[in-house]
């Protein structure tokens, strides 16, 4: 099984790999989310967190095995966000 900085590695050059790390994390970044601030954020919050993501391959560091930590950051600043829009 690949680590999650290995499909980050992969999805630097073939974006379609990065599905890999989604499926990998959603649920947990979905419930994360849907604690904080309900089920209907959570939907958004977990979709611009893997686009976020995405968009900042290039700055995940590679030592790091375990990608989570960092999505949650994604996903407490996107929430963070979300709680001062309301």
């Amino acid at each position: 099984m690949s680590t999650d900085n290995d499909i980050i590695r992969r999805s630097r050059d073939s974006p379609a790999v990065f599905g890999d790390l989604y499926d990998r994390h959603a649920s947990v970044i979905y419930r994360y989310a849907a604690r904080r601030a309900g089920d209907f954020a959570a939907d958004d919050v977990t979709s611009e967190t893997f686009l976020v993501a995405g968009e900042k391959l290039e700055t995940y560091d590679l030592d790091r095995d375990d990608a989570r930590p960092w999505l949650f950051g994604i996903a407490t600043n996107l929430l963070r966000r979300h709680a001062l829009s309301s």
